[in-house]
């Protein structure tokens, strides 16, 4: 009974260690199962890696094999007298031009966004060279370089001398002159042209009045081939005589003021002019009188200074 005792006893320890190993495999199972998702979510996320350099090489490649935006553009440059015509079209809206002749400052020129483009310049005198840029919005450039020779002097002015008020102007050159044009300080400008009717049209030759005081005199002379020419100077006018008239009984009492002097007072009473001989009175005041017969008359003064500058007083007068 001892033995069947221990052999039960056996049994249940061996059942109890068949209990304990049916319990292994779950535990293996369940560890198996960690491993295989760990191994998943390590993969997923290396494809998506993966995913993520193959579309990003994708998208390079296709902005790397993109056709460029490029432009045709066309530059054209005439020259007439002494201007360059320059023409420029594109397929594309243009941005701006840059263009110096030389080795000198560049100048822009936007484009405002059209395709076209076109401006005139002044060739400089003698041997040149222009250089262009023309860019569009696309940041396509296109160069220009064209040689011009401007051996035409174009005209020449000259303010040689004033008589009395006026400035006399001289304007010659190797063509014909077709006219010249002034203007003081801001002023609008004034034309003159060349005299169809005059034989030499090689020099053109006039006269302006004169402003008193300091004034700046900006004259233009343009000849029949294009060509111009510019000069700007400083011209001080002279100021002319300043006077006063009163009457004493039966004379006209004139006091004379000039700043360079007097060179000259004329009266002329109903048409009868008299007046202080053609010698420079060469003062600077002077005061002068004439006898008039008593009655009604009309009477006109002039002062004239040294300068040849006159000013003149008309009025009717009772004695």
């Amino acid at each position: 009974m001892n033995q069947i005792l221990s052999m039960q006893s056996n049994m249940n320890d061996g059942n109890k260690n068949n209990k304990i190993n049916n319990k292994e495999p779950k535990y293996r199972e369940y560890n198996d199962k960690a491993s295989i998702n760990s191994i998943l979510r390590v993969f997923a996320i290396f494809i998506m890696l993966f995913g993520v350099a193959l579309i990003g090489n994708s998208v390079y490649g296709m902005i790397n094999s993109a056709p460029e935006q490029r432009d045709n553009i066309s530059v054209s440059a005439e020259n007439i007298g002494s201007k360059a015509t320059i023409q420029i079209t594109g397929e594309r809206p243009i941005k701006q031009l840059v263009y110096k002749w030389g080795q000198g400052q560049e100048t822009v020129i936007p484009g405002n966004g059209t395709v076209q483009l076109s401006l005139t310049l002044e060739i400089p005198k003698g041997n040149n060279i222009l250089n262009m840029t023309v860019t569009d919005y696309y940041g396509n450039t296109q160069d220009f370089q064209k040689q011009y020779i401007n051996e035409k002097n174009g005209p020449t002015i000259e303010i040689p001398s004033t008589t009395g008020n006026m400035l006399n102007i001289v304007v010659k050159d190797d063509k014909e002159v077709a006219y010249i044009t002034y203007r003081w300080n801001n002023e609008a400008e004034t034309r003159i042209d060349m005299d169809p009717a005059q034989t030499d049209k090689t020099t053109l030759q006039t006269s302006i009045p004169a402003i008193k005081g300091e004034n700046t005199l900006t004259i233009v002379a343009v000849d029949n081939d294009g060509n111009r020419e510019t000069v700007t100077e400083t011209i001080k006018g002279a100021n002319g005589p300043t006077f006063t008239v009163t009457t004493e009984g039966n004379n006209i009492v004139i006091n004379a003021k000039d700043e360079e002097g007097i060179g000259k007072i004329s009266i002329t009473v109903d048409g009868v002019t008299t007046d202080t001989g053609d010698t420079p009175i060469n003062e600077k005041e002077i005061t002068a009188q004439q006898e008039i017969t008593p009655g009604t008359h009309t009477i006109t003064i002039t002062v004239t200074n040294l300068s040849g500058l006159s000013e003149e007083q008309s009025f009717t007068a009772t004695l």
